[in-house]
């Protein structure tokens, strides 16, 4: 049983990096924290459970067991483009879909949805057609034979610009079904053990660009706050959003610098 003013709280990639710490972070406020990934870990946490998010069975057996009244889904889980462009787009696409859509009817009137993104998807509205197609695929075959036509380089920008438009998309619905909220929060390179996965796929030079550009790469205490706010009851008319926590970067690259 939680204790009154006490959250419950899912966090999915519990055992690094940003999610390892937004789960520690919950936890160490008094909240009830259910840790979930793939790997076992020691990060602090009410409870812990483990999930292959390319195994759409092993998500639904997850959400069986986990019963309702959930207030708040945290969904970091993740992996880099180092990986097989299809397993990217398994991962953090369809893992991430089967989890939010399973999680929908287990939360609590008022809770909230927040996903990790990237500033990696930069333009997802110049794809949206192209996107679509992804959307469509609501299985590991479909997803399999969707991601047969693309270029494989492609996977991790791809999988978080679905990512975007499928949370602006059922955000809306969440709302007026479950009142429930769904936004993103997309921090551009972060200081975790993946980033050189990162600077193998979209290069050393381009990670360098974006550090001089705001001084410093992102550290997991620059996010956590942006989804603890997020998850809050001050943030209760935030709803189907990309927040970028990058310091500035991608502003920077749109609007150009000051004459």
């Amino acid at each position: 049983m939680t204790e009154p003013g006490q959250l419950r709280v899912v966090v999915v990639g519990a055992a690094s990096g940003i999610g390892a710490a937004a789960a520690e972070h919950f936890h160490a406020r008094g909240d009830h924290v259910l840790a979930v990934d793939l790997c076992q870990h020691r990060t602090p946490a009410s409870e812990y459970a483990t999930c292959d998010l390319a195994c759409p069975d092993e998500i639904a057996g997850l959400l069986r067991r986990i019963g309702s009244g959930w207030d708040v889904l945290a969904h970091v889980a993740g992996v880099p483009g180092t990986a097989p462009a299809v397993d990217v787009l398994k991962i953090n696409y369809l893992g991430l879909r089967l989890m939010v859509e399973g999680m929908l009817p287990l939360m609590n009137p008022g809770g909230a949805i927040v996903t990790v993104g990237s500033t990696a998807a930069l333009g997802w509205e110049q794809r949206i057609g192209e996107l679509t197609g992804l959307l469509a695929a609501a299985d590991a075959p479909a997803v399999e034979k969707w991601c047969a036509g693309q270029d494989p380089a492609m996977a991790y920008y791809t999988s978080k610009q679905a990512v975007i438009l499928y949370t602006k998309r059922i955000a809306g619905l969440a709302w007026a079904t479950h009142r429930v909220r769904a936004n993103v929060v997309s921090p551009g390179p972060v200081q975790t053990k993946i980033l050189s996965d990162f600077e193998a796929t979209m290069g050393l030079e381009a990670l360098e660009a974006a550090k001089q550009s705001v001084g410093r790469h992102a550290t997991v205490d620059d996010v956590v706050p942006v989804i603890d706010f997020l998850s809050s009851e001050r943030a209760r008319w935030i709803n189907g959003q990309d927040i970028q926590v990058d310091g500035g970067y991608i502003a920077s690259l749109i609007a150009g610098l000051p004459a």
